[in-house]
């Protein structure tokens, strides 16, 4: 069972369309939240930690809205310039949009 659902999270950004986009990000928000975490999700049960559902949800808001800028570092207006980030990942998320994901370390 997945972290949320397409309908989820399109009721939760008030959007339209996109089903798509939002089908592919699911799963690569939910394995990216199991990366972090490091934790074996769903459990037992079938359920995710309290919260996490919601702070999916931000995550893809924030792929969906910045889809076209990942890897950018910086832009100028003026004469056009654009500097692309280098090195580390391009995957990675403000600490706003995953706050609450509690990591777990293991031996």
């Amino acid at each position: 069972m997945a972290i949320t659902t397409v309908e989820k999270v399109q009721k939760a950004l008030n959007i339209d369309g996109k089903t798509e986009q939002i089908q592919a990000l699911i799963p690569l928000v939910e394995n990216w939240i199991k990366g972090y975490t490091n934790q074996d999700m769903p459990d037992k049960n079938g359920k995710y930690p309290d919260g996490y559902e919601q702070i999916a949800i931000r995550m893809i808001a924030y792929d969906l809205n910045n889809l076209a800028k990942q890897g950018i570092q910086s832009e100028t207006l003026s004469r056009h310039s654009i500097t692309y980030a280098t090195g580390g990942s391009t995957r990675d998320y403000p600490s706003e949009v995953i706050k609450g994901l509690r990591r777990r370390l293991r031996w």
